[in-house]
């Protein structure tokens, strides 16, 4: 083994520092999340509750660290639109679990017994089982072992570019473009036809910085905690402001008998208020942010 290839696996076992090199830093992680994922699949295999979101999590921390810090290395994996189709499978299953717990919730707030829940409650249990079936038909095809696998040899055998071999404080720039990048993003809302698109973009940006800066946390400590903890925070209000979408538009879609129910409009009203506080506390978190940052 070339002293090149041995420098990052002595890096990952030793304490990592912002002198650490860059490279190995962000290797060390992809190495972690490759681990990480196995374990998500094998939980998803068993339709554990839960592990659909964890294995559409593992993937996005591979795939964001792996393109956002693709000029650390010489060569990087790529997914291609199979992978996009396995997320796609992973999100619906998320969705549907997510709203099993969202409207349980709802029910409780109106004071529901479990004998009340309404018909179409039920058959949510169904769509999750059905969900992960087609999970696993997805995840059984070849190629997803096979990217697995390149994936998995990339976090043993990367080779680093110049940039890769810089100490990790320089990732401090890519941080630094992407916080800006969700700045930007957020700023736009104030022209943006279609609001609820922009906030889920900016759901999207606020993801990418946060899993940016966990990769590099390790080495940057405090500075990168400092960008972790208001997007952490902000990432959680767009995520249930997402999810309260889709629970309006699961009951907008229910059939006319359902969605003329008593329930159904006590339910609607519910989600539409939701809404209203949930883009008040998002504006508001924004603020602190960009003030925290300055």
């Amino acid at each position: 083994m070339s002293a090149a290839a041995a420098a990052p696996m002595r890096a990952a076992s030793e304490p990592m520092t912002a002198s650490t090199r860059a490279g190995a830093v962000i290797q060390h992680y992809i190495s972690s999340q490759v681990d990480a994922l196995n374990r998500a699949i094998a939980a998803a295999e068993r339709h554990a509750p839960g592990s659909a979101a964890e294995v559409r999590g593992v993937i996005h921390r591979l795939r964001t660290a792996i393109r956002g810090y693709a000029h650390l290395f010489t060569e990087t994996p790529h997914g291609g639109p199979q992978l996009d189709q396995l997320l796609a499978s992973l999100k619906h299953t998320e969705d549907l679990e997510r709203l099993e717990v969202h409207f349980a919730d709802r029910f409780e707030q109106l004071g529901l017994t479990a004998a009340e829940y309404p018909k179409w409650y039920a058959a949510l249990d169904r769509e999750v089982e059905e969900s992960y079936e087609q999970i696993e038909r997805v995840h059984s095809q070849a190629w997803v072992a096979v990217l697995l696998e390149q994936v998995r040899l990339f976090a043993e055998h990367a080779r680093f570019t110049r940039d890769g071999d810089k100490p990790a404080s320089s990732l401090m720039d890519v941080l630094s473009k992407s916080r800006l990048h969700l700045l930007d993003t957020y700023a736009k809302l104030s022209q943006a036809t279609d609001l609820v698109a922009a906030r889920d973009a900016t759901r999207t940006a606020a993801r990418e910085t946060h899993l940016l800066a966990e990769a590099a946390a390790p080495a940057l400590g405090r500075a990168a905690e400092e960008i972790i903890e208001p997007v952490s925070a902000l990432g959680h209000l767009l995520v249930e402001y997402r999810q309260t979408i889709v629970a309006r538009n699961w009951l907008l879609r229910l059939p006319g008998a359902d969605r003329a129910d008593r329930l159904t409009a006590s339910l609607a009203d519910l989600e539409k208020e939701h809404l209203r506080q949930l883009g008040e506390q998002i504006d508001a978190a924004i603020t602190e942010m960009s003030e925290r940052w300055r």
